[in-house]
């Protein structure tokens, strides 16, 4: 007899991601990408609307843009990170301008993971999955 390992796979279309970032194409791809899994998706164009849509809402997880005008991503970060009920919510960091600094520090300053643009779909996803199953019920 043959045993099989099953591997189960994420279940996406129990996820709702709300991605933040400033820029319209970045955003598109990621809508694109994450729909495709069968994700629910909404956006936040800035910090501060981030901020009032999760007055309202707790998704899955966050993926937010780093340098966004007014409000970066690393102080919206610091105002989920202070308030109690969004306080272990999973952020992934996402930016074009990568360097290992920038990683160290958003890994320092609370993110959860930090993903590069362009992003690798599989890379993006995988490290999206682990994120949300870290993250404490």
């Amino acid at each position: 007899m043959m045993l099989r390992t099953v591997q189960s796979e994420p279940l996406y279309h129990t996820w709702e991601i709300l991605v933040v970032d400033d820029e319209y194409d970045s955003i598109q791809v990621l809508i694109q990408l994450l729909h495709y899994y069968g994700v629910a998706v909404h956006v936040a164009r800035s910090g501060r609307e981030c901020l009032a849509m999760l007055r309202d809402m707790t998704p899955t997880a966050i993926i937010m843009d780093l340098a966004m005008p007014h409000m970066t991503g690393w102080l919206t970060l610091e105002a989920i990170r202070t308030t109690s009920s969004l306080a272990t919510l999973p952020v992934i960091a996402i930016t074009s301008y990568h360097s290992e600094a920038t990683e160290l520090e958003a890994t320092a300053a609370g993110f959860d993971a930090y993903v590069h643009k362009p992003i690798d779909i599989h890379t993006f996803m995988t490290t999206l999955s682990d994120v949300i199953n870290r993250a404490p019920d």
